[in-house]
């Protein structure tokens, strides 16, 4: 009886290891044709941040701006189709870690650190950061002058950075630029921190805020990130760049979206 149920335990073992072997298998195989199969057949997953104008937002629920314009055309150029999936901007790297998305844009600057968790493709566009403050305060002229206030960023953004690794300034998280800024406008916080291409579309249309001139931030890189191991695409994109800005597209979008 003993040798019998020992019989079956081990046979059992032994289909059980074939069963997850074989699983494990077919797990490696889908991941390396789905990484090594872009085409027009298969969409290419495109995480996006729809946070404001003119980079991507939405206008009677269509998706519309420099950075959504910027992928369709580089899908164009490389018979690519897309499928856009709206994730918030903290959550963008970890997506595509996670295979969840294949593509992400949405204004995100080139960091030495990211670049160790993804991969980037060439610079599509350039940056600085901004202050904003209400037209009425007179004193906050310096980035000094931001310790002891409350200061709004976009969650895991470059300003948050910035603001969270400054002594004595207290960061106060969003998830949109609209509501840091209504935020400012009801007291909560003292100053605002965004990519100055947004800080200058919202002072175009807000006569309430005002742009902290004298507080100048470096120029960052914008670019379109995939996953470390991601080469095939990663190749795609930056061809596809390459030819939307030989061709007048890439100039075309520029004064469309930030003239």
């Amino acid at each position: 009886m003993k040798k019998i149920i020992i019989f079956v335990l081990s046979a059992l073992f032994i289909l059980i290891s074939f069963s997850v072997c074989d699983n494990n298998s077919n797990i490696g195989e889908a991941k390396k044709t789905y990484y090594n199969n872009y085409s027009n057949e298969t969409a290419v997953r495109v995480g996006i941040y729809v946070y404001d104008y003119p980079m991507i937002y939405l206008s009677n629920n269509n998706l519309i701006g420099f950075d959504y314009d910027i992928m369709n055309e580089i899908a164009k150029a490389e018979n690519l189709k897309l499928e856009y999936i709206q994730t918030q901007f903290s959550e963008l790297i970890a997506s595509l870690q996670n295979n969840i998305i294949d593509i992400a844009i949405a204004g995100i600057s080139i960091t030495e650190e990211r670049k160790k968790l993804v991969s980037f493709s060439d610079k599509y566009y350039s940056s600085s950061q901004g202050i904003i403050v209400l037209k009425n305060n007179n004193n906050i002229k310096t980035f000094d002058d931001l310790i002891g206030k409350n200061v709004g960023v976009i969650k895991d953004t470059i300003s948050d950075t910035i603001i969270s690794s400054s002594n004595n300034i207290n960061v106060v998280r969003f998830d949109i630029a609209g509501s840091t800024l209504l935020s400012l406008k009801l007291g909560n916080i003292e100053a605002a921190m965004l990519d100055r291409v947004t800080c200058n579309n919202y002072i175009k249309y807000d006569n309430d805020i005002k742009i902290a001139e004298d507080i100048i931030f470096p120029e960052l890189d914008y670019g379109i990130a995939v996953r470390k191991d991601d080469n095939v695409l990663l190749e795609k994109i930056n061809r596809g760049l390459n030819t939307i800005m030989s061709n007048g597209v890439y100039e075309q979008l520029i004064y469309k979206h930030l003239n």
